[in-house]
């Protein structure tokens, strides 16, 4: 008679004597490739696997702080002034108007493409200027005068655009006018700049 150890050894390839069996298998059809299972290892900067930034291209958004809390404190104040003197129709002329005004100056993004430099202020892009990269001499980092102000500004360093901070990119042309662009990475900025231009000399 077969002994219960015989039986469960045969089944699972153990028995209660502790000791361990081979086990068989059988080939199901199903498998995994070689080294479908490895981890891919990040491999090095520019490779599939952690692939590099285009340097040829940039494009930042920095927000007006100062421009958006203003003219934000300025709407309430009006919706408030409304409600207690009850000049309704004045202030939503007045909220109108500041509203547009924040549409346009409450940020600025800064492009670099492959052949110009380009700017715009808010979302709907209403005011924008634009520079090929072919004409641009050197960019620099500067800080701005705090009595420069915000927006679109004439300073001494020639026209400034900007909307939040003291720092700016200063960038020479051949024609030997200058401009400022604030932002709040000047150097990545810098770096954009140099990288296309030296690109387009080449």
């Amino acid at each position: 008679m077969m002994r219960v150890s015989e039986v469960i050894r045969g089944w699972l390839g153990w028995c209660p004597n502790g000791h361990t069996m081979n086990m068989s298998t059988r080939d199901t059809g199903y498998g995994f490739p070689a080294g479908s299972l490895a981890v891919k290892s990040p491999g090095a900067p520019g490779s599939e696997g952690n692939r590099a930034p285009d340097r040829g291209k940039y494009e930042h958004t920095q927000r007006g702080t100062v421009i958006i809390g203003a003219v934000s404190a300025a709407i309430v104040l009006s919706l408030a002034i409304s409600i207690f003197a009850g000049f309704f129709w004045v202030t939503g002329m007045v909220v109108a108007i500041l509203v547009f005004l924040l549409a346009i100056m409450s940020t600025l993004t800064v492009s670099v493409e492959s052949d110009r430099l380009r700017i715009w202020f808010g979302p709907i892009r209403l005011v924008r200027k634009e520079w090929l990269l072919s004409e641009i001499v050197s960019a620099t980092d500067v800080t701005n005068a705090w009595y420069f102000g915000w927006g679109i500004r004439w300073t001494p360093g020639g026209p400034l655009y900007n909307v939040s901070g003291f720092k700016a990119v200063e960038v020479l042309l051949v024609s030997g006018k200058r401009f400022r662009i604030g932002t709040d990475e000047p150097d990545a900025l810098i770096a954009a700049i140099e990288h296309a231009t030296a690109t387009i000399h080449r």
